[in-house]
């Protein structure tokens, strides 16, 4: 036989006195397959109306009747039982009755008491920790059953904010999409803008470069023109003088020549090696034209004393 399938079928009714009427409420259990480890179920029988099912804790929409005694018969099966479970649905519908809409009016008679749940065995596993007082323990279950529906609530809570979690997520998805083609076209713009400035630097590069040509093919000529002049307007005495006059000359277009060549090394236009190896072989030439000329005047000078 299949875990679950229905083992006994008992009908029933419980009388309860609401209001000073008595009333009744026709039940029956359902013993399933593996019973006693696995709860029996109680079903109200007969027709009852939506409203009082959908306002009593303790009627499903099945027409099931759960209490927290059924919900912890697993764990305590061995000292639990059907007189007992019939007790605390006894106590469960005085607090809340569900009474059926064709409810059978009896004449008023004494209500007949609740037969008291049997008591568990010493070897029996006790139920609430083994207090003995089977009101503590309804209310007890109770508390707990206020309790399960509370945290049945706030999962309802907690379902709606993780479906309210999901569209802000949604939300935020969209706006980091838009937020991602917001930067593409920031990085376009500034990679244009770069192309921009390396087009500009190259220009003003190509500028500069034909500047510096042009200052230098100008200042060439007009040094051969002040060359030119100067031979025409210092005439040495001699061939010594002579020598003097050349060498100084030397001197002085080393040094210029070396600060062009510095102008143009801070402006990029030549590399590093290349400046250096000017730089030293005009220092080389300075260094040799002031010494020769130094030589000369030196002799010339020991020579009148």
């Amino acid at each position: 036989m299949k875990s679950g399938s229905k083992l006994a079928f008992l009908r029933g009714a419980m009388i309860l006195n609401v209001d000073d009427e008595q009333h009744e409420i026709p039940l029956h259990f359902v013993l399933v397959s593996g019973f006693p480890g696995i709860a029996p179920k109680a079903f109200l029988s007969g027709e009852v109306d939506e409203d009082i099912i959908k306002n009593n804790p303790y009627v499903l929409k099945n027409m099931e009747i759960l209490n927290q005694y059924m919900n912890n018969w697993k764990g305590f099966h061995v000292s639990y039982n059907l007189n007992t479970m019939y007790y605390y649905i006894y106590q469960s519908f005085l607090l809340q009755p569900p009474i059926s809409s064709n409810p059978i009016i009896y004449p008023k008679e004494p209500e007949p008491a609740p037969a008291p749940p049997p008591k568990p065995n010493s070897n029996d596993r006790p139920f609430n920790g083994g207090i003995g007082d089977e009101d503590k323990d309804f209310k007890k279950a109770l508390i707990m059953s206020k309790v399960q529906d509370k945290i049945t609530t706030m999962n309802k809570i907690v379902g709606k904010l993780a479906n309210a979690s999901t569209v802000l997520n949604q939300h935020a998805d969209e706006i980091t999409a838009l937020t991602d083609r917001e930067r593409t076209r920031k990085a376009v713009l500034e990679s244009e803008m770069e192309y921009i400035k390396t087009c500009s630097s190259q220009l003003e590069e190509k500028l500069e470069t034909i500047y510096s040509d042009k200052l230098w093919e100008d200042t060439a000529n007009s040094n051969e023109k002040m060359v030119a002049n100067i031979d025409a307007l210092v005439m040495p005495e001699d061939d010594v003088s002579g020598y003097i006059l050349d060498y100084l000359s030397d001197e002085k277009a080393c040094e210029e020549t070396m600060e062009i060549i510095k102008e143009r090394f801070r402006k990029k236009k030549i590399s590093l090696d290349d400046y250096l190896e000017s730089v030293r072989s005009l220092a080389n030439q300075q260094y040799m034209s002031m010494a020769k000329r130094r030589k000369i005047i030196s002799v010339l000078s020991a020579n009148k004393r």
